[in-house]
Protein backbone atom coordinates (compact mmCIF):
# COMPACT_ATOMS: atom_id res chain seq x y z
CA UNK A 1 0.00 0.00 0.00
CA UNK A 2 2.75 2.49 0.99
CA UNK A 3 4.77 1.65 -2.51
CA UNK A 4 1.66 2.48 -4.47
CA UNK A 5 0.20 5.59 -2.86
CA UNK A 6 4.09 7.11 -3.47
CA UNK A 7 4.06 6.15 -7.13
CA UNK A 8 0.68 8.49 -7.71
CA UNK A 9 1.80 11.25 -5.65
CA UNK A 10 5.11 11.32 -8.14
CA UNK A 11 2.49 11.22 -10.87
CA UNK A 12 0.61 14.51 -10.02
CA UNK A 13 3.55 16.46 -9.51
CA UNK A 14 5.16 15.55 -12.96
CA UNK A 15 1.24 16.94 -14.56
CA UNK A 16 1.42 20.20 -12.36
CA UNK A 17 4.61 21.13 -13.40
CA UNK A 18 3.64 20.68 -17.05
CA UNK A 19 0.43 22.54 -16.43
CA UNK A 20 2.75 25.53 -15.28
CA UNK A 21 5.14 26.14 -18.15
CA UNK A 22 2.06 25.56 -20.60
CA UNK A 23 0.57 28.69 -18.69
CA UNK A 24 3.79 30.53 -19.27
CA UNK A 25 4.19 29.63 -22.69
CA UNK A 26 0.67 31.04 -23.54
CA UNK A 27 1.49 34.65 -21.66
CA UNK A 28 4.69 35.07 -23.51
CA UNK A 29 2.98 34.78 -26.60
CA UNK A 30 -0.05 37.07 -25.94
CA UNK A 31 2.00 40.39 -24.63
CA UNK A 32 4.72 39.19 -27.65
CA UNK A 33 1.19 39.83 -29.78
CA UNK A 34 0.10 43.15 -28.44
CA UNK A 35 0.27 46.67 -29.27
CA UNK A 36 3.29 48.64 -27.56
CA UNK A 37 2.01 51.76 -25.03
CA UNK A 38 4.12 54.41 -25.00
CA UNK A 39 6.35 55.07 -21.65
CA UNK A 40 4.53 57.72 -19.30
CA UNK A 41 6.85 60.85 -18.85
CA UNK A 42 6.92 62.74 -15.53
CA UNK A 43 4.88 65.65 -16.64
CA UNK A 44 2.05 63.18 -17.96
CA UNK A 45 2.06 61.97 -14.90
CA UNK A 46 1.93 65.00 -12.17
CA UNK A 47 -0.32 67.55 -14.82
CA UNK A 48 -3.92 67.17 -14.71
CA UNK A 49 -5.91 67.80 -17.80
CA UNK A 50 -6.06 71.79 -18.67
CA UNK A 51 -8.65 73.59 -16.33
CA UNK A 52 -11.41 75.64 -18.62
CA UNK A 53 -10.87 79.63 -17.58
CA UNK A 54 -13.50 82.32 -18.74
CA UNK A 55 -12.23 84.86 -21.06
CA UNK A 56 -13.23 88.31 -21.94
CA UNK A 57 -12.17 90.13 -25.24
CA UNK A 58 -12.52 93.78 -24.11
CA UNK A 59 -12.87 96.33 -26.81
CA UNK A 60 -11.36 100.19 -26.43
CA UNK A 61 -13.46 103.40 -25.87
CA UNK A 62 -13.83 105.89 -23.99
CA UNK A 63 -14.43 105.60 -20.63
CA UNK A 64 -15.24 108.00 -17.18
CA UNK A 65 -14.20 107.60 -14.35
CA UNK A 66 -16.38 108.39 -11.33
CA UNK A 67 -15.36 110.62 -8.16
CA UNK A 68 -16.99 109.66 -4.94
CA UNK A 69 -17.65 112.44 -2.17
CA UNK A 70 -19.97 112.72 1.02
CA UNK A 71 -21.27 116.05 1.76
CA UNK A 72 -24.35 117.76 3.36
CA UNK A 73 -27.59 119.40 1.82
CA UNK A 74 -28.12 122.78 2.57
CA UNK A 75 -30.18 125.66 2.08
CA UNK A 76 -28.76 128.32 0.34
CA UNK A 77 -30.22 131.20 2.07
CA UNK A 78 -31.41 130.34 5.20
CA UNK A 79 -33.70 133.00 7.47
CA UNK A 80 -33.84 132.87 11.23
CA UNK A 81 -37.48 133.99 12.20
CA UNK A 82 -36.98 136.17 15.19
CA UNK A 83 -39.23 138.18 16.79
CA UNK A 84 -39.77 141.98 16.82
CA UNK A 85 -42.48 142.17 19.65
CA UNK A 86 -42.14 140.99 23.42
CA UNK A 87 -44.96 139.21 24.26
CA UNK A 88 -46.82 135.71 24.68
CA UNK A 89 -47.32 133.36 21.86
CA UNK A 90 -51.13 132.83 21.13
CA UNK A 91 -50.93 130.98 18.24
CA UNK A 92 -48.59 129.03 16.10
CA UNK A 93 -49.50 127.94 12.36
CA UNK A 94 -49.58 124.45 11.50
CA UNK A 95 -46.82 124.95 8.66
CA UNK A 96 -44.18 126.05 11.37
CA UNK A 97 -42.99 122.56 11.61
CA UNK A 98 -39.80 120.80 10.05
CA UNK A 99 -40.49 119.78 6.49
CA UNK A 100 -43.41 122.70 6.74
CA UNK A 101 -44.66 124.15 3.56
CA UNK A 102 -45.55 127.49 3.67
CA UNK A 103 -47.22 130.62 1.22
CA UNK A 104 -45.78 134.17 0.98
CA UNK A 105 -46.80 136.40 3.67
CA UNK A 106 -48.65 133.61 5.61
CA UNK A 107 -48.79 134.02 9.56
CA UNK A 108 -46.69 131.67 11.26
CA UNK A 109 -46.27 133.07 14.30
CA UNK A 110 -49.04 135.32 16.49
CA UNK A 111 -48.03 137.07 19.89
CA UNK A 112 -50.16 138.43 21.89
CA UNK A 113 -51.18 141.76 20.70
CA UNK A 114 -53.01 143.70 23.40
CA UNK A 115 -50.17 146.05 24.69
CA UNK A 116 -49.41 147.04 20.60
CA UNK A 117 -52.96 147.66 20.28
CA UNK A 118 -53.41 149.76 23.30
CA UNK A 119 -50.22 151.83 22.00
CA UNK A 120 -51.83 152.26 18.45
CA UNK A 121 -54.90 153.39 20.41
CA UNK A 122 -52.97 155.74 22.21
CA UNK A 123 -50.75 157.39 19.35
CA UNK A 124 -53.94 158.02 17.21
CA UNK A 125 -55.48 159.87 19.83
CA UNK A 126 -52.51 161.71 20.54
CA UNK A 127 -52.57 162.56 16.81
CA UNK A 128 -56.11 163.48 16.68
CA UNK A 129 -55.32 165.86 19.68
CA UNK A 130 -52.75 167.71 17.65
CA UNK A 131 -54.70 167.59 14.73
CA UNK A 132 -57.73 169.37 16.77
CA UNK A 133 -54.87 171.62 17.63
CA UNK A 134 -53.22 173.09 14.19
CA UNK A 135 -57.15 173.55 12.79
CA UNK A 136 -57.84 175.86 15.87
CA UNK A 137 -54.55 177.41 15.69
CA UNK A 138 -55.44 178.02 11.65
CA UNK A 139 -58.86 179.19 12.51
CA UNK A 140 -58.04 181.44 14.99
CA UNK A 141 -55.18 183.04 12.72
CA UNK A 142 -57.20 183.71 9.89
CA UNK A 143 -60.26 185.66 12.09
CA UNK A 144 -57.13 187.51 13.81
CA UNK A 145 -56.41 188.22 10.74
CA UNK A 146 -59.37 189.48 9.15
CA UNK A 147 -59.96 191.54 12.37
CA UNK A 148 -57.02 193.49 11.93
CA UNK A 149 -57.85 194.14 8.68
CA UNK A 150 -60.22 196.00 9.42
CA UNK A 151 -59.15 198.19 11.79
CA UNK A 152 -55.90 198.56 9.74
CA UNK A 153 -57.10 198.98 5.85
CA UNK A 154 -54.55 198.64 3.97
CA UNK A 155 -52.02 197.46 6.29
CA UNK A 156 -50.00 194.00 5.79
CA UNK A 157 -51.11 191.62 8.28
CA UNK A 158 -48.25 190.75 10.88
CA UNK A 159 -46.96 187.18 11.35
CA UNK A 160 -47.88 187.18 14.90
CA UNK A 161 -51.01 188.10 14.41
CA UNK A 162 -51.92 185.35 11.67
CA UNK A 163 -50.30 182.95 14.77
CA UNK A 164 -48.19 181.54 11.66
CA UNK A 165 -45.31 179.96 14.13
CA UNK A 166 -48.38 178.25 16.64
CA UNK A 167 -49.60 177.39 13.44
CA UNK A 168 -45.82 176.05 11.62
CA UNK A 169 -45.28 174.25 15.66
CA UNK A 170 -48.44 172.78 15.53
CA UNK A 171 -48.09 171.15 11.98
CA UNK A 172 -44.58 170.09 13.24
CA UNK A 173 -46.16 168.08 16.56
CA UNK A 174 -48.85 166.68 14.12
CA UNK A 175 -46.08 165.31 11.55
CA UNK A 176 -45.01 163.87 14.83
CA UNK A 177 -48.01 161.85 15.90
CA UNK A 178 -48.50 160.55 12.41
CA UNK A 179 -45.21 159.10 12.31
CA UNK A 180 -45.56 157.87 16.00
CA UNK A 181 -48.69 156.00 15.00
CA UNK A 182 -46.98 154.78 12.17
CA UNK A 183 -44.65 152.96 14.21
CA UNK A 184 -47.55 151.52 16.48
CA UNK A 185 -49.47 149.68 13.35
CA UNK A 186 -45.67 148.25 12.76
CA UNK A 187 -45.44 147.50 16.13
CA UNK A 188 -48.89 145.54 15.67
CA UNK A 189 -48.08 144.08 12.30
CA UNK A 190 -45.03 142.55 14.08
CA UNK A 191 -47.09 140.53 16.37
CA UNK A 192 -47.88 138.21 13.47
CA UNK A 193 -44.21 136.72 12.14
CA UNK A 194 -44.27 136.07 8.38
CA UNK A 195 -41.62 135.87 5.32
CA UNK A 196 -42.35 137.46 1.80
CA UNK A 197 -41.68 134.37 0.13
CA UNK A 198 -42.84 130.98 -0.31
CA UNK A 199 -40.92 128.31 1.53
CA UNK A 200 -40.13 125.41 3.59
CA UNK A 201 -39.49 125.45 7.66
CA UNK A 202 -35.34 123.76 8.36
CA UNK A 203 -36.52 123.69 12.31
CA UNK A 204 -38.75 125.27 14.93
CA UNK A 205 -38.54 125.82 18.68
CA UNK A 206 -41.84 128.07 19.65
CA UNK A 207 -45.34 126.98 20.96
CA UNK A 208 -48.32 128.38 22.39
CA UNK A 209 -47.45 130.28 25.50
CA UNK A 210 -44.17 131.09 25.12
CA UNK A 211 -42.67 133.79 26.70
CA UNK A 212 -40.59 135.65 23.35
CA UNK A 213 -38.96 139.12 22.52
CA UNK A 214 -36.77 139.22 25.96
CA UNK A 215 -39.54 141.45 27.43
CA UNK A 216 -39.33 145.18 27.90
CA UNK A 217 -41.90 148.23 28.12
CA UNK A 218 -43.53 150.52 25.27
CA UNK A 219 -42.02 153.62 24.79
CA UNK A 220 -41.43 156.04 22.75
CA UNK A 221 -43.25 154.78 20.05
CA UNK A 222 -41.20 151.48 20.30
CA UNK A 223 -41.42 148.16 21.96
CA UNK A 224 -39.54 144.58 22.70
CA UNK A 225 -36.05 143.65 22.51
CA UNK A 226 -33.76 141.07 20.86
CA UNK A 227 -34.33 137.29 21.12
CA UNK A 228 -33.51 133.77 19.94
CA UNK A 229 -34.58 132.74 16.79
CA UNK A 230 -38.17 130.65 16.82
CA UNK A 231 -37.25 128.86 13.34
CA UNK A 232 -35.67 128.73 10.74
CA UNK A 233 -37.21 129.28 7.31
CA UNK A 234 -35.68 129.19 3.48
CA UNK A 235 -37.04 129.97 0.16
CA UNK A 236 -37.00 126.23 -1.34
CA UNK A 237 -33.21 126.50 -3.24
CA UNK A 238 -30.79 123.87 -1.95
CA UNK A 239 -27.71 123.15 -2.44
CA UNK A 240 -25.20 120.32 -1.60
CA UNK A 241 -21.77 121.11 -0.32
CA UNK A 242 -18.95 118.26 -0.86
CA UNK A 243 -15.28 118.58 0.17
CA UNK A 244 -13.06 116.96 -2.24
CA UNK A 245 -8.92 116.43 -2.11
CA UNK A 246 -6.37 117.66 -4.18
CA UNK A 247 -6.30 115.30 -6.36
CA UNK A 248 -9.45 114.28 -7.31
CA UNK A 249 -10.17 117.88 -8.13
CA UNK A 250 -7.14 117.89 -10.29
CA UNK A 251 -8.57 115.04 -12.29
CA UNK A 252 -11.67 116.52 -12.76
CA UNK A 253 -10.32 119.65 -14.09
CA UNK A 254 -12.84 122.70 -14.20
CA UNK A 255 -15.72 120.75 -12.37
CA UNK A 256 -18.16 123.30 -13.08
CA UNK A 257 -21.19 122.20 -15.43
CA UNK A 258 -20.26 118.03 -14.59
CA UNK A 259 -23.29 115.99 -14.05
CA UNK A 260 -23.68 114.28 -10.56
CA UNK A 261 -26.13 112.19 -8.50
CA UNK A 262 -27.01 112.98 -5.55
CA UNK A 263 -27.92 110.22 -2.89
CA UNK A 264 -29.90 110.92 0.21
CA UNK A 265 -32.33 109.30 2.08
CA UNK A 266 -35.06 110.30 0.06
CA UNK A 267 -33.68 108.65 -3.47
CA UNK A 268 -31.16 109.76 -6.21
CA UNK A 269 -31.36 113.09 -7.55
CA UNK A 270 -29.55 114.86 -10.66
CA UNK A 271 -26.86 117.20 -9.50
CA UNK A 272 -24.25 119.68 -11.74
CA UNK A 273 -21.28 121.37 -10.05
CA UNK A 274 -21.55 125.27 -9.70
CA UNK A 275 -19.28 126.26 -8.08
CA UNK A 276 -15.45 125.26 -6.64
CA UNK A 277 -13.72 127.17 -3.31
CA UNK A 278 -10.29 128.18 -4.75
CA UNK A 279 -9.26 128.17 -0.87
CA UNK A 280 -8.19 124.62 0.93
CA UNK A 281 -9.02 124.47 4.57
CA UNK A 282 -6.29 124.58 6.71
CA UNK A 283 -6.45 121.41 8.54
CA UNK A 284 -8.00 118.83 6.29
CA UNK A 285 -6.36 120.50 2.91
CA UNK A 286 -9.82 119.47 0.97
CA UNK A 287 -11.31 122.18 -1.31
CA UNK A 288 -15.18 122.30 -1.17
CA UNK A 289 -17.48 121.48 -4.52
CA UNK A 290 -20.94 123.59 -4.35
CA UNK A 291 -23.62 121.41 -6.84
CA UNK A 292 -27.15 122.53 -7.55
CA UNK A 293 -30.14 120.16 -7.64
CA UNK A 294 -31.52 119.79 -11.33
CA UNK A 295 -35.29 120.81 -11.76
CA UNK A 296 -37.71 117.94 -10.94
CA UNK A 297 -41.24 117.15 -9.97
CA UNK A 298 -40.02 114.94 -6.86
CA UNK A 299 -39.56 116.74 -2.74
CA UNK A 300 -36.57 117.45 -2.70
CA UNK A 301 -34.39 116.03 0.66
CA UNK A 302 -34.09 118.89 4.09
CA UNK A 303 -31.63 121.04 4.87
CA UNK A 304 -28.82 119.05 6.71
CA UNK A 305 -29.23 115.57 4.78
CA UNK A 306 -26.15 113.49 4.42
CA UNK A 307 -25.19 113.24 0.77
CA UNK A 308 -23.58 110.34 -1.22
CA UNK A 309 -22.64 112.10 -4.39
CA UNK A 310 -21.00 110.64 -7.79
CA UNK A 311 -19.12 113.27 -9.82
CA UNK A 312 -18.76 112.22 -13.29
CA UNK A 313 -15.31 113.07 -14.58
CA UNK A 314 -14.16 113.54 -18.01
CA UNK A 315 -13.37 110.21 -20.23
CA UNK A 316 -10.61 108.59 -21.14
CA UNK A 317 -10.29 107.49 -24.74
CA UNK A 318 -8.77 104.15 -25.84
CA UNK A 319 -9.30 102.52 -22.48
CA UNK A 320 -10.91 99.23 -21.38
CA UNK A 321 -13.77 98.66 -18.77
CA UNK A 322 -12.29 95.55 -17.19
CA UNK A 323 -14.86 93.60 -14.67
CA UNK A 324 -13.41 93.44 -10.71
CA UNK A 325 -13.11 89.40 -11.52
CA UNK A 326 -10.46 90.23 -13.57
CA UNK A 327 -8.39 91.69 -11.35
CA UNK A 328 -5.21 90.12 -9.60
CA UNK A 329 -2.69 91.18 -6.63
CA UNK A 330 -0.73 94.24 -7.44
CA UNK A 331 -3.36 95.54 -10.40
CA UNK A 332 -2.39 92.93 -12.55
CA UNK A 333 -4.01 90.29 -14.90
CA UNK A 334 -4.18 87.23 -16.48
CA UNK A 335 -3.76 86.41 -20.05
CA UNK A 336 -4.19 83.78 -21.75
CA UNK A 337 -1.63 83.35 -24.53
CA UNK A 338 -1.79 80.25 -26.70
CA UNK A 339 -3.34 77.80 -24.47
CA UNK A 340 -1.35 79.04 -21.35
CA UNK A 341 -1.40 81.46 -18.81
CA UNK A 342 0.65 84.72 -18.97
CA UNK A 343 0.97 87.59 -16.16
CA UNK A 344 0.16 90.97 -17.19
CA UNK A 345 0.00 94.84 -14.98
CA UNK A 346 -1.70 97.34 -17.25
CA UNK A 347 -1.25 101.06 -15.97
CA UNK A 348 -4.97 101.64 -14.06
CA UNK A 349 -6.48 104.80 -15.30
CA UNK A 350 -9.06 104.72 -11.83
CA UNK A 351 -12.16 102.55 -10.48
CA UNK A 352 -15.95 103.12 -10.94
CA UNK A 353 -18.79 101.19 -9.52
CA UNK A 354 -19.20 99.67 -13.08
CA UNK A 355 -15.70 98.11 -13.28
CA UNK A 356 -11.79 98.91 -13.53
CA UNK A 357 -10.39 101.38 -16.16
CA UNK A 358 -7.26 100.58 -17.42
CA UNK A 359 -5.29 101.84 -20.71
CA UNK A 360 -5.62 99.67 -23.83
CA UNK A 361 -3.35 96.68 -24.06
CA UNK A 362 -2.63 93.53 -26.12
CA UNK A 363 -4.87 91.05 -24.33
CA UNK A 364 -3.79 88.25 -26.63
CA UNK A 365 -6.44 85.46 -26.24
CA UNK A 366 -8.44 87.11 -23.50
CA UNK A 367 -8.41 88.35 -20.16
CA UNK A 368 -8.79 85.80 -17.27
CA UNK A 369 -12.49 85.96 -15.63
CA UNK A 370 -12.61 84.71 -12.20
CA UNK A 371 -9.84 82.65 -9.84
CA UNK A 372 -8.24 79.73 -11.20
CA UNK A 373 -7.19 76.36 -9.29
CA UNK A 374 -3.55 76.32 -9.34
CA UNK A 375 -3.08 79.94 -11.24
CA UNK A 376 0.39 80.24 -11.96
CA UNK A 377 2.53 81.84 -14.89
CA UNK A 378 2.75 78.96 -17.70
CA UNK A 379 -0.32 76.74 -16.39
CA UNK A 380 -1.96 75.15 -19.39
CA UNK A 381 -5.75 76.02 -20.09
CA UNK A 382 -8.24 75.89 -21.74
CA UNK A 383 -9.95 78.98 -23.19
CA UNK A 384 -14.07 79.73 -23.02
CA UNK A 385 -15.25 83.51 -24.19
CA UNK A 386 -17.44 84.56 -20.92
CA UNK A 387 -20.28 86.62 -20.79
CA UNK A 388 -18.39 90.20 -19.92
CA UNK A 389 -17.19 91.36 -22.94
CA UNK A 390 -16.78 95.46 -22.84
Amino acid sequence: MVESTGETSRGWIGWLQVAVLAAAVIVGVYFARSPSLPPLDEQTLRSPAAPAVRVSAPSPGAHSLTVSLTGEVNARHPVALLPRAAGEVVAVSPSLRPGGTFRAGQTLVTIDSVDAEIWLQRMEAVLAAERGRLRWHRDRGALDAQEYRERNPGAAVPAAVQRLGKIERSEAQVRAAEADVRMAERQLDVTRLSVPFAGRVIDAAVSVGQIVGGGGAMGGGAMGGAADSLATVFDGRLEVRAPISVADLAYLGDPRGLGATVVTAEGAFSASVTQVSGVLEPQTRLSTLVLDFAGTDRPLPMPGAFAAISVRGPAYDDAYLLPDEAHRAGDSVWLVDDGRLRRQTPRTLGRTADGWIVEAFDVRDGVVLGAVPGERDGLAVTAIAGDDER
